[in-house]
């Protein structure tokens, strides 16, 4: 009876510890945190967006589109970078119109969003649409990076999305 019951605690305890051994690989590998396997394919669908390729004429892309997936938020991302050689609201204004015929919705508008001395930027973006995008919901933002004090001479879009809701402009 003693062996019977030594073998059923080492079974017992063996697989117990094969659980919590697996459960810890599953969160380092994304599980609990990071980026899903579907949310790391939906970068470069992400960054085929034609939205991305809109700009005034006045304006240039500048470097490389980017995309990629946030380990911390874990959400997909995909932006491009334009030098700015027209006014913030002639940027606007383009955005405004290219973003409703390709069928982005404008979910919220703050034409000068800077954060207030010693804050903490939640939203800088100063356009941001949603639209239905590989089966999620896709955010298009419209920034300007001097609202952070960062280059007066730019303007960015960022497409985010993520399948589990966790994306944002």
């Amino acid at each position: 009876m003693k062996l019977r019951a030594a073998a059923t605690l080492i079974l017992v305890g063996g697989g117990g510890m094969a659980i919590v051994a697996a459960t810890g690989v599953w969160a380092l590998s994304g599980g609990l945190y990071g980026c899903t396997r579907a949310d790391e394919e939906l970068a470069p669908t992400l960054a085929s967006l034609s939205i991305l390729d809109a700009h005034p004429g006045q304006t240039q892309p500048e470097d490389e589109r980017y995309s990629g997936c946030d380990e911390d938020d874990g959400f997909a991302y995909a932006g491009q970078y334009y030098r700015l050689t027209t006014s913030r609201a002639n940027v606007l204004a383009f955005y405004r119109k290219a973003a409703a015929e390709d069928g982005w919705r404008l979910k919220g508008a703050n034409p000068s969003p800077s954060p207030a001395p010693d804050s903490l930027a939640i939203d800088t973006s100063a356009l941001c649409f949603e639209k239905p995008a590989a089966g999620t919901t896709a955010h298009l933002a419209v920034w300007f990076p001097s609202d952070l004090g960062d280059s007066p001479d730019d303007y960015g879009l960022e497409v985010t999305a993520s399948h589990d809701g966790t994306a944002w402009c």
